[in-house]
């Protein structure tokens, strides 16, 4: 087994939302000049690579593109911490960075699992609006399709403005920002939500550049009840949220 190898990955626990996490990782090892940094996901993805340089990412896979920063003078201070930008409960995975020299040999190896709680959203039956947030990098390709689901696989909201996609359920009742692409805002607005709306929702950019993120929605519902001097008042029918973490198999 290379030096510097640990069996038992340290975990992260972050909320979906945060604008960063760092996934921990210092050299065990002295590293050579011609010294190789692969950072990988447990699906054996890579997610960013250093090689005598930073920035040499042409493997890099698309979900990964963009969201990804190493620390220039790695080979000087031996940390080979990875910066993920706007994480999601997609990047709840296990990460491994691997040190390799010229040769291809492996010199050390560490696991940081990434854990990322799902975006509650939580409203009362009434409002005029709600909306579920998705934040990510800025000038997203221009011809990358936005697409949310509901629950049941029906299409929410297609951008830009494809109609003819979306289910009738939520006809007139969503919109997105004007300019969701350039500005990395891909959070999407639902009208006069009902109980019936309530249900994980998810978000994926397809193109060159992709991005995914699931939001729980859950609107509480009034019913009616009445009191003993014959008032009818209104009181709310749902339960308190409880905290849901992303699934690891997505």
């Amino acid at each position: 087994m290379p030096s510097g190898d640990l069996l038992v990955p340290q975990v992260e626990v972050v909320d979906s939302g945060v604008q960063s996490v760092q996934l921990p990782c210092k050299a065990t090892v002295n590293l050579p000049e011609d010294a190789k940094v692969e950072w990988t996901d447990s699906s054996h993805r890579k997610v960013h690579i250093w090689q005598n340089r930073p920035g040499n990412l042409e493997e890099q896979f698309v979900f990964y593109k963009d969201r990804t920063q190493m620390k220039n003078n790695l080979l000087t201070t031996g940390d080979l911490s990875l910066t993920l930008t706007y994480p999601t409960d997609w990047d709840g995975k296990t990460y491994t960075c691997t040190v390799f020299n010229r040769q291809g040999n492996t010199l050390m190896k560490k696991q940081v699992e990434l854990k990322v709680r799902v975006c509650q959203v939580e409203v009362e039956e009434g409002v005029e609006s709600v909306q579920l947030p998705f934040q990510t990098t800025k000038d997203l390709p221009a011809d990358a399709k936005v697409v949310w689901w509901d629950i049941h696989d029906r299409k929410v909201h297609v951008f830009s403005d494809q109609a003819g996609e979306q289910d009738q359920v939520y006809r007139d009742r969503t919109e997105m920002n004007n300019n969701p692409l350039k500005a990395g805002d891909l959070s999407l607005t639902l009208k006069r939500p009902t109980e019936r709306d309530s249900g994980t929702y998810r978000c994926k950019v397809y193109g060159r550049t992709s991005r995914y993120k699931k939001v729980q929605l859950r609107v509480k519902g009034r019913v009616q009840v009445q009191d003993q001097t014959g008032d009818i008042r209104n009181r709310s029918s749902s339960t308190d949220p409880t905290p849901l973490m992303a699934d690891q198999s997505v």
